[in-house]
């Protein structure tokens, strides 16, 4: 009986480290390259990661290179989870379905649109941005 629990227990851990990480890894900021441009990735205030079913970690350097590369992974059913940098806390990583983005215009972010992640809309007040009709959701950037 004992051999049997400890083979239940093995088996279990087996699957689970099988199954990989649900969380995001830390960016080694300027030297990890982008999923999507191969570009370093070098601003913690934009970093990004999209966690596969599996547990493979794709790191980006903006949310504009995640929203990409996360288009094709769905469309694979490959998409365990999304991760973005908190803006104003850079280095750390806001749930991208809890997550709120500001556009902070062209030029400003590492590619492309300027979006940046904050954790709630009165993080956008203290950016600047009033207009709560600018304050967009994961599901507005798809």
């Amino acid at each position: 009986m004992m051999r049997l629990g400890r083979s239940l227990a093995l088996a279990a851990f087996a699957t689970l480290a099988a199954c990989g990480t649900s969380k995001p890894e830390p960016i080694a900021y300027d030297s990890d390259a982008c999923g999507t441009c191969r570009m370093q990735i070098s601003d913690p205030r934009f970093g990004a990661e999209l966690i596969t079913r599996h547990g493979r970690v794709v790191k980006f350097d903006s949310i504009d290179c995640l929203v990409a590369f996360y288009k094709q992974a769905t469309a694979a059913g490959d998409v365990g989870s999304v991760w973005v940098s908190d803006f104003q806390k850079p280095g750390t990583f806001i749930d991208a379905t809890r997550a709120r983005f500001v556009d902070l215009g062209a030029g400003r972010a590492p590619m492309g649109r300027g979006w940046a992640a904050i954790t709630t809309a009165d993080g956008a007040a203290q950016l600047g941005i009033t207009d709560q009709r600018s304050i967009k959701q994961w599901s507005d950037l798809l």
